[in-house]
């Protein structure tokens, strides 16, 4: 499926940018794509440091001062505390943050993790009320700001209640002792969009125990709960990273999960912790139980912290296992003719891993698309939708067919009767407007750039605006019509593509496409013949300079203690002329 390549705008005067924050006029033009235009913005967002932090006292964030008052006060008066989190890394994160935090100002701490399927996510009644026989001070993270009921059941058991979440609040909040959440429609908090274990890590710092560790941790969730990347969040992933990566974790657990992943400390980039790290996490809240996550970066052991990361790295590999199974038999079972809305049913697929499936299934299609799976009586799914599509708003125009939902436009999550999935099928494509240029995927690019412009020095100032992750994605830069002398295969799984590009100035340019096998057989094939397609598979393709458009990110590859700069393509086409 060809992409659409779509230059991001702007209207900054790029060239007074670069002169006045002395930088490349490249990296000013990527800056204002991004929204970062005055002077001030650009040089927080260039040196994100922990100084730019903003204090939670003062008044600044609601419910911080109450939340401090019965920390402090329950900590005196021995009182028991226990912390419900969240199967997620977020809610992992901020369980772990505020368990050791609590601990070290002298606190009798314990925690509690809702299971996945059989208790759902949040606050449930049960929960609260064994935990009721057992503690006087709950504080839920990244949970409890829609959890009215609960919280009311929990207070009158006579325990006190602190929330510190950062989903959207409704109009009416939870009568909890003290909420901690910017998103509260009366506080005055500027930025809104931290992670829970942000917010976990922020409120431990006001405490006086906000450590290196901590950091970490918070900055860990930032990647993996896919918040913006911009502002405070910004300022936890980048420091929380530089520390991981310069002088490692003290977190016995975390650095068992590390070395079990092959990963050097140094090596651990926003990718690591996205795609290799925090999926073992959310594995074990998918298939078992996120406790063995918390125990994990609890423990002091170094037996029980091998034990349980080898357990996580086991599940997330039985849940890769399954995601690539169910996508392929649903990818291979689909029509020829797909409708605008994919709604499929499977009765096998684990609850857990539907949205995953949703999103590759969304990935192969670019259709919007709900997976629903049987879950006891009922049919439970996760929705993964396209820019053209507000999978929220056609939900909620269909509400009456769902026991509950919930989400945002371009995910979302139901449950309802089994029966009522074909009229969820039926309902949403009969009022569907999707046209067939939305079923084309897009590929945004900061901007059109020589091959030549694609130095050494620009790789750095890319670094520079690195880590990478939703609001501050990894520039992509579109040449055309640029050449390569050599096309050939390389790598153990025989699909990266590796091309040799010559600029104008007659310097040579390594690029690789990951997965760019298929697509440049077919590319050859369609535009040249195919015996030039024969030719690139027999690996006889060596000397043909081929003519193409490219898109890419711009890295600098280090082997054997040398560097140099090295495209990884992410598309490419025939030259339009």
């Amino acid at each position: 499926m060809e992409k659409r390549w779509i230059l991001r705008g702007h209207d900054a005067d790029t060239d007074l940018m670069a002169k006045v924050l002395k930088i490349s006029p490249p990296l000013a033009h990527i800056l204002a794509g991004r929204g970062v235009r005055s002077k001030n913005t650009a040089i927080k967002f260039l040196n994100p440091l922990l100084d730019y932090m903003r204090p939670l006292d003062g008044g600044i964030m609601v419910g911080v001062a109450e939340a401090a008052e019965i920390v402090r006060k329950g900590i005196a008066d021995g009182k028991k505390f226990c912390i419900y989190g969240d199967y997620d890394v977020d809610g992992v994160s901020g369980t772990v943050i505020l368990h050791k935090a609590l601990t070290k100002l002298g606190g009798n701490v314990d925690y509690y993790i809702p299971h996945r399927e059989r208790e759902g996510y949040g606050l449930n009644i049960p929960a609260v009320e064994q935990l009721a026989g057992d503690y006087q001070i709950l504080i839920a993270v990244d949970n409890g700001i829609a959890s009215i009921a609960e919280v009311e059941r929990a207070v009158e058991l006579g325990l006190t209640v602190i929330i510190i979440d950062h989903h959207q609040p409704a109009e009416v909040l939870p009568p909890a002792n003290a909420i901690i959440n910017p998103k509260q429609a009366h506080c005055p908090y500027p930025f809104k969009e931290m992670s829970a274990a942000g917010l976990a890590y922020k409120f431990a710092a006001h405490l006086g125990v906000g450590d290196d560790e901590g950091l970490i941790f918070a900055a860990m969730a930032a990647f993996c709960d896919v918040v913006d990347l911009v502002d405070e969040n910004r300022i936890i992933a980048k420091n929380g990273m530089h520390l991981l990566t310069t002088k490692g974790v003290e977190n016995l657990g975390l650095a068992t999960l590390v070395k079990l992943r092959n990963l050097e400390y140094n090596d651990i980039d926003d990718f690591a912790m996205g795609f290799i790290i925090g999926p073992c996490i959310n594995a074990s809240g998918r298939l078992d139980s996120a406790t063995l996550a918390v125990e994990l970066f609890l423990t002091d052991s170094h037996e029980r912290a091998s034990q349980l990361a080898i357990k996580l790295v086991d599940l997330n590999d039985e849940r890769k296992e399954m995601t690539a199974r169910y996508v392929d038999e649903i990818i291979k079972n689909l029509p020829e003719q797909l409708d605008d809305v994919l709604v499929i049913y499977h009765e096998h697929i684990h609850e857990s891993i539907a949205g995953i499936v949703a999103g590759r299934v969304k990935e192969h299609t670019n259709h919007p698309t709900l997976i629903f799976t049987k879950a006891g009586d009922v049919a439970k799914g996760s929705a993964r939708s396209i820019e053209a599509y507000n999978v929220f708003e056609a939900m909620n125009a269909n509400k009456d067919l769902f026991m509950r939902f919930g989400g945002h436009p371009m995910a979302a999550g139901a449950t309802m009767e089994i029966h009522n999935v074909d009229i969820l099928r039926q309902r949403l494509n009969n009022a569907s407007q999707l046209t067939t240029e939305d079923f084309s995927p897009i590929l945004y690019g900061d901007m059109q750039l020589n091959l030549e412009d694609a130095t050494f020095s620009l790789a750095g100032d890319i670094l520079a605006i690195s880590p990478f992750g939703k609001a501050n994605k990894e520039p992509v830069f579109f040449s055309q019509s640029v050449v390569t002398e050599r096309a050939e295969v390389i790598g153990q799984s025989g699909q990266t593509l590796r091309l040799n590009f010559r600029d104008s100035n007659g310097r040579k340019i390594t690029a690789v496409a990951f997965k760019g096998v298929d697509k440049f057989t077919d590319f050859l094939a369609e535009n040249y013949s195919e015996d030039v397609a024969k030719a690139f598979t027999a690996g006889r393709l060596k000397n043909m300079t081929i003519r193409m458009d490219i898109a890419y990110h711009i890295r600098i590859n280090t082997w054997q203690g040398n560097a140099s700069v090295q495209l990884v393509i992410l598309d490419f086409k025939h030259p339009a002329t």
